[in-house]
């Protein structure tokens, strides 16, 4: 099934995975966390390598499911190796799209909807909650590395640790790990701030010749739709999980998160990871290191930590009673 979205370079469309001749135990909908666009939501880093952590990330998450008998849902770009636009991405993302595309899927398929578990990754966990406010009804939510900050506070914490280790173009030891994309919104992100408040939804950045448009949707910045608000529409249970060490989303926000969804939902674990970051991988022991490590993206080059996959396993398989699976994690 598709969403509404073509172009001539690049498609994104709702691709349902299956777990290879077995019988399908539940259907994971997986929420990435581009969904409002790349940059600068999912920097630092060059588009290219914010899309392809990310997408690495996905690939894994379902690979594990798909390993256990769980169907997923996801955007997938065609042609696979495409990297979409950050219009693509926000036009997939369109919520009464979105909600009529999981419907129409879920009939074709006989999935069922109550069945299903919303995954939401960072900026993804935002889009959770608007299917659920716009009437999705899961069995539950898995929220990992959850937003709950406002928008303000979640860039400065992806960009100030740059600043704060004095890493600058023009150092030639550092100059390898900045990437001009980077560069450019650390060094404006004032005016992003300022053009977020103004309600611009665009911003064009440049930068001695070198050219940056940033899409700045609207209702990340609206109050009507404040984080705490829309968390309001969470109603089934939920799994939180977020790593000590994120670099993107502040653990923070996980004990936040818990604090507000307490408020309405009587099943609500937490877990946070001592020492993974945003995708859950390993980290260096030094912060410095970790910073660079961010920023060259070499944290790709670790696994997700089985552990973080094992506790979404089994928050789904207790939450919708499936017999758990004689496949167990090495």
């Amino acid at each position: 099934m598709n969403s509404r979205l073509t172009s001539n370079r690049c498609s994104l469309q709702w691709k349902l995975s299956h777990p290879g001749n077995d019988a399908s135990s539940a259907l994971v909908i997986i929420l990435p966390d581009w969904v409002y666009g790349l940059l600068p939501f999912c920097g630092p880093g060059l588009r290219k390598d914010t899309w392809m952590r990310e997408l690495s990330f996905q690939k894994e998450v379902c690979s594990f499911f798909h390993s256990r008998g769980i169907e997923t849902l996801s955007l997938e770009p065609v042609p696979p190796d495409a990297i979409p636009t950050d219009e693509e991405m926000i036009l997939a993302s369109y919520i009464p799209d979105v909600y009529i595309s999981i419907k129409q899927i879920c009939k074709e398929s006989g999935s069922l909807i109550r069945r299903s578990i919303l995954f939401g990754h960072g900026f993804g966990s935002r889009m959770l909650c608007e299917l659920a406010m716009y009437g999705l009804k899961p069995a539950g939510y898995i929220i990992a590395g959850g937003v709950y900050s406002d928008i303000d506070a979640i860039l400065t914490q992806k960009y100030l640790p740059i600043k704060n280790y004095g890493f600058r173009l023009t150092d030639e030891n550092i100059s390898p790990y900045l990437d001009p994309d980077t560069n450019i919104i650390m060094n404006n992100l004032g005016k992003i701030f300022r053009a977020s408040r103004k309600g611009k939804g665009k911003i064009r950045l440049k930068e001695s010749g070198y050219l940056v448009d940033l899409h700045l949707p609207r209702e990340l910045f609206s109050e009507e739709k404040s984080l705490p608000s829309l968390y309001s529409a969470l109603v089934d249970p939920c799994l939180i999980l977020h790593g000590s060490g994120d670099l993107d989303v502040p653990v923070s926000n996980a004990f936040f998160l818990e604090t507000k969804l307490r408020q309405k939902i009587t099943s609500v674990s937490r877990i946070v990871m001592l020492d993974k970051d945003h995708w859950f991988r390993e980290m260096p022991d030094e912060s410095e290191e970790r910073v660079r490590q961010r920023l060259t993206g070499g944290c790709i080059h670790n696994p997700v930590d089985h552990r973080f996959l094992k506790h979404c396993l089994v928050f789904i398989e207790d939450l919708l009673k499936i017999r758990p699976s004689k496949k167990k994690l090495a």
